[in-house]
């Protein structure tokens, strides 16, 4: 009897330290739990303070840039031919233009209306509209007389349009072909033209400088560097063809006439309000036209457009495709291709027929578009 009880005595201690003991182990692997939930939460956080190591380029090793994306914005536009207004609408489209030049606007004949403006913004194009204070027909503009009533006008066409670029006359160094005006005059009519845009949210830019004119700038600015040679393979790089003719009047006084506006020009553009210095180009050469854009941003201070650019006395397709890879090279914003025939057999040509139908050089125009844009 005695030995049953010191038996179950003995049982019972045994029971309650492994009771005991189990109890501790508990409470000793929750604290363990607790210290590793702890130290991942304490390296976590210590990692997201650290920066990246470093990668070291070991001497003569350079890294690769990463790959500058495509462009997607289309700078392309054409002022064109066609049997009518609904036709060169539609043939602008199909070239893949997103900007349209209609025929000048001459504020001294405004209706209400513009035909072409119209069938080009129904067909969904933005127009880079040119405004004329009066002339056509072979005349030069004359400047305005009111400038308020020509502000006046001029208002009332950019609310009926609203161009995306507003361009004030056409080639206003040409003299007795677009512009009688002098220089100063012309400049006066620019920065009213340009005020009235600007009050209504609408970029504006001069007329357009000639495109022979701008080549002996270029050269012109050569030759004051000190660098005659680099002047003369300019311009025999630049005046091919029928337009050789024309190095010969660099040094007379028609052409130091014609330097000395253009300079004044340029130096007024900015101080005027022009948004951008608009120049004509009708030449192949591409390093030419780089080093035309070069000069007239450093000369102007405004970024560089051009609403007329095109091809003379010839359609040659290579030529229609080089340009353009050079204009979107440049990064110009606006540049609309001259599609009409003018002053065979050297003047310009355009990039297709009266009834719609492309040429090659159209093809190419095209083609180019769908490629890039």
């Amino acid at each position: 009897m005695s030995y049953c009880i010191i038996m179950n005595n003995y049982m019972w201690k045994v029971a309650l330290i492994l009771l005991v003991m189990l109890l501790f182990s508990f409470v000793l692997l929750r604290g363990v739990k607790r210290l590793q939930l702890k130290t991942k939460i304490d390296q976590s956080q210590s990692l997201q303070n650290i920066s990246p190591t470093p990668k070291i380029t070991r001497p003569g090793k350079s890294i690769t840039p990463p790959i500058q994306p495509k462009s997607t914005t289309n700078p392309f536009g054409v002022m064109i031919s066609g049997t009518t207004s609904q036709v060169k609408a539609q043939t602008a489209n199909k070239l893949g233009a997103k900007y349209y030049r209609p025929i000048s606007i001459f504020l001294d004949k405004w209706s209400g209306t513009c035909a072409e403006c119209d069938a080009a913004v129904n067909a969904g194009l933005k127009l880079v509209l040119t405004i004329r204070n009066n002339g056509g027909g072979g005349q030069p503009s004359t400047p305005p007389s009111d400038l308020n009533a020509f502000k006046q006008t001029l208002g009332q066409i950019i609310d009926k349009y609203k161009p995306e670029v507003l361009v004030i006359e056409n080639e206003e160094n040409s003299g007795a072909i677009f512009y009688s005006g002098t220089t100063q005059q012309y400049l006066q009519e620019l920065k009213a033209g340009c005020e009235v845009a600007h009050q209504k949210g609408i970029k504006c830019t001069n007329g357009g400088l000639v495109s022979s004119l701008v080549v002996i700038l270029v050269a012109d600015s050569y030759i004051q560097a000190g660098d005659q040679d680099k002047a003369n393979e300019y311009l025999n790089r630049s005046l091919v063809g029928a337009k050789q003719a024309m190095i010969s009047q660099f040094n007379s006084a028609k052409g130091k006439e014609q330097i000395a506006k253009g300079k004044e020009l340029l130096a007024g553009y900015k101080s005027a309000g022009a948004d951008f210095t608009n120049f004509h180009w009708y030449v192949a050469d591409t390093k030419a036209m780089s080093e035309a854009v070069a000069y007239l941003r450093s000369t102007s201070g405004l970024p560089v457009m051009t609403n007329e650019v095109g091809q003379q006395a010839n359609t040659d397709p290579n030529q229609v495709t080089s340009v353009m890879q050079e204009i979107k090279n440049l990064g110009l914003p606006y540049a609309l291709w001259f599609s009409m025939d003018t002053n065979p057999p050297n003047g310009a040509r355009a990039l297709n027929e009266t009834n719609g139908t492309f040429r090659s050089n159209g093809e190419a125009y095209a083609q180019f578009i769908k490629t890039n844009f």
